[in-house]
């Protein structure tokens, strides 16, 4: 009798204990679930919350570059909001931080909505690499047109501040 005693003292020694590790477990699940970044983007007034933000580093015998791609509505190919620039910079800088002009030799870009594309053409993008894959990134009424004679042109404005997810 003294041992079956024990044995549910203990036995229930083992469930408070697991209990206690679930909820912790639990309740920190939520926090994977937030944004690990802030965003303030917006084209011609809408905002531009994306989903997932990636930086592509890459260096070249000439340059240092970095790529990154904004993307919203991932889930769903065909109504995917994707903006897309690359920054370039001299070998010789430590990191990505500086503004770039988005008129082809130091940054260029786009930003697509399903079946519409927009080219960056004018503008600048200002990136300050805090280290560790994180960037707070300042769009400076950068310009996108659809090209090939279309007078319709957007404006991107606004900030994203976080980390950002690495390539493979």
């Amino acid at each position: 009798m003294a041992r079956m005693k024990k044995f549910l003292i203990d036995m229930k020694k083992f469930i408070f204990l697991f209990l206690g590790f679930s909820s912790l477990f639990f309740s920190c699940s939520s926090d994977s679930d937030s944004q690990p970044f802030d965003s303030t983007i917006s084209i011609d007034g809408v905002v531009f919350v994306p989903k997932q933000i990636t930086a592509y580093p890459s260096n070249s015998s000439v340059e240092k570059s970095t790529i990154f791609v904004l993307q919203k509505n991932v889930n769903t190919p065909t109504n995917l909001d994707e903006m897309v620039f690359r920054i370039n910079y001299p070998l010789s800088q430590s990191n990505a931080s500086g503004t770039y002009l988005m008129t082809g030799l130091q940054g260029t870009g786009n930003y697509s909505k399903a079946e519409n594309s927009y080219g960056f053409f004018n503008g600048s993008v200002t990136v300050e690499d805090l280290g560790n894959n994180k960037f707070n990134i300042t769009f400076n009424n950068v310009k996108g047109t659809q090209g090939n004679g279309s007078s319709t042109v957007i404006t991107i404005s606004g900030n994203i501040n976080g980390k950002f997810l690495t390539s493979n």
